[in-house]
Formats: C-alpha cells, structure tokens, sequence
C-alpha cells in the first residue's frame, strides 16, 4: 500500500493540471446603455502568461495574440491559449509599441533599460509567420523617442508625440512601410504630447488623453472636449473602438486605479459602467470576433495600496442578445 501524503501529493498534482487548463467559471455582469446591453464574461482567472501590465493584444488573421514582455501567445477563442516561438524584439513594453500593419506585425525600435538609464536603437523589426522576426532596418530615421502609440490610418502607420530624456513632443509623423518616415506637421493645437490613445470610429481619428481631439485627416484637429469626466484627471487606460462606440479601459482616475469603463458615441459625451474585474489601469486589449477580449493590467502605488497588484485574467465583453 502506497503512503497516504503519496495519494496527497497525486491528488494535488491533478487538481492543479486541470486548473491551469480550465477557464474560470462563468461569471457574468450586465451592463446597459440607451441603445443595447454588453455583457462581461470571465474566460479565464490566469492565463499562461506572467502577470502583467504594459503589454499589447492584437487581432490578426481571425487570430487573437499577446505580446507580452516574455513572449507571445496566441488564441481564437480567448480561452485556450498556446505560445509561439516569436520572442520579445523591441524589449521593454512599457517604453516603445508593436504595430499590427499590412497583415502583418511591425516592432518599432529597440529600448532596453529605464527612464534614468537606457539603450535606445531605431531598429525596425516586422514578422508575417509570427513565428520569427526580420530586422527590415537598423538604422532607421524613426524619431528617437517613446511613450508615444502609433497607429494605422490611409494604410499609413502614424506617430503623434512621444517624449525623451529631456522633452514632450508636438509633431505629426508618418511612414508608408515603416522604415522610411517624414514629419508631416508639428505645432499642433493640443500641445505636447505623450502616451496619448490614438483610434478611429466611422470616418473620424480621436486622440484621447484626458481631453479629446478629433480629425478627418490626421493633420488638421479639433477639440471635442477638454474632461473625459468634469473634474476628474483619466488617464492609463486602453482604447479600443467595438459596436461604433469608443471603450476605455483600465482608467485610472484622480490617481486611483478604477475598474469602470468609460464609453462614448461621438468622442465628446461619456458614461461610466461598472466592470466585474478588479481595479487596474496598463491593460492589454483588442476586438475579436465581436467582443473586446482584455487581460493584464496593474493596481496599486497609493497610500491605501502601496503595493502593486498585477494581473493575468482574461474577460470578454460582447453585445447580449435581444
């Protein structure tokens, strides 16, 4: 007869082999607005990946893919995921983006180190097998700076701002095939800046930071609204475009991290709606399929919560059915 802590130890072995691979049970929120219902549903409590924030999500190929700090993990239906052997190129994702871009993902630049100490390469990386990376330039003229999000407008990747050691940035630049690019305005009406969400719904680009710019063209904008939320400093949070509507993600709101969801029809007029999820801002997000998918995220560095919390769930916001 085997040893009883020997039954304890298989008996716990398979406990954790099935947790890891099951998604969380369902867990479901309603939320409402004038014109539908959305739904968040829990896919999973953790994922494979480590927890997390400052990382990217994106949907190419009908394919979901996370690009995160140690690597990439891709899925089609956010639950079960599996990872690739496409590494980490542009190094620390808190400083610099990956770009999805004519059926393909481009890395724009190279930054190891931090804010105090860094290397920075203007290295232009692009992978169509997502399997290994092409260095297309390494010494490209991308503008030496980070903290800034591009973005795909008339099949053009864009760039607006950014910052470097010693100062914000206030010009437009932009590149047919990402290794060759041109400063198309600067002087802009909104100032410098940096870290600013860059997305497109119905014809028009926002740039959203905590106040919101529009443009039909991206060189010429105007001001829809200077608060996101009368009185309230938003700002970390992702911006994703589903169901013609603007839905931001992991705010933080007056220095504190909050789980409500900011959302708006035209980029000028915005509502809050409560989210099941823990507080959290740095998130990583996409559309799919009809739902926005969201992992990752980090909480805490206030007097009540110095310590951070980080995270590696997975949800799914979608539509309810009438």
């Amino acid at each position: 007869m085997k040893p009883a802590y020997i039954h304890i130890a298989v008996w716990a072995l398979l406990v954790l082999a099935c947790t890891q691979q099951r998604p969380s049970a369902s867990s479901e929120t309603i939320i409402s607005d004038s014109t539908a219902q959305y739904r968040w549903t829990s896919l999973r409590d953790s994922a494979e990946w480590k927890k997390s924030y400052n990382f990217q999500m994106f949907n190419l190929r009908d394919t979901l893919w996370v690009f995160h700090p140690d690597g990439t993990w891709h899925s089609t239906d956010g639950v079960n995921w599996h990872k690739s052997a496409l590494p980490n190129a542009i190094n620390n994702l808190a400083f610099l983006d990956y770009i999805p871009f004519q059926n393909a993902i481009y890395g724009l630049g190279y930054f190891q180190g931090n804010i105090e100490e860094f290397t920075y390469q203007p290295k232009i990386f692009r992978t169509t097998n997502m399997k290994t990376w092409e260095v297309l330039s390494g010494k490209s003229n991308l503008p030496e700076r980070f903290f800034y999000h591009p973005f795909v407008f008339q099949n053009k990747q864009w760039i607006i701002g950014g910052e470097d050691k010693t100062k914000k940035y206030n010009d437009i630049w932009n590149s047919a095939d990402g290794i060759h690019w041109g400063k198309q305005k600067e002087n802009l009406p909104f100032g410098e800046r940096s870290g600013s969400q860059i997305v497109q719904l119905k014809d028009k680009l926002f740039l959203l930071d905590n106040d919101v710019w529009s443009s039909t063209d991206g060189l010429n904008w105007q001001q829809e609204t200077t608060e996101l939320v009368k009185g309230e400093t938003i700002f970390g949070y992702a911006a994703v475009v589903m169901d013609e509507k603007i839905w931001l993600l992991g705010c933080n709101r007056n220095g504190q991290f909050s789980s409500q969801v900011l959302v708006s029809e035209d980029g000028k007029n915005w509502r809050g709606e409560d989210a099941p999820w823990s507080p959290r801002g740095g998130v990583a997000a996409a559309v799919y399929q009809g739902k926005i998918i969201m992992t990752g995220g980090k909480y805490g560095g206030t007097p009540n919560h110095p310590d951070f919390r980080y995270s590696n769930d997975v949800w799914a916001l979608q539509k309810s059915s009438p």
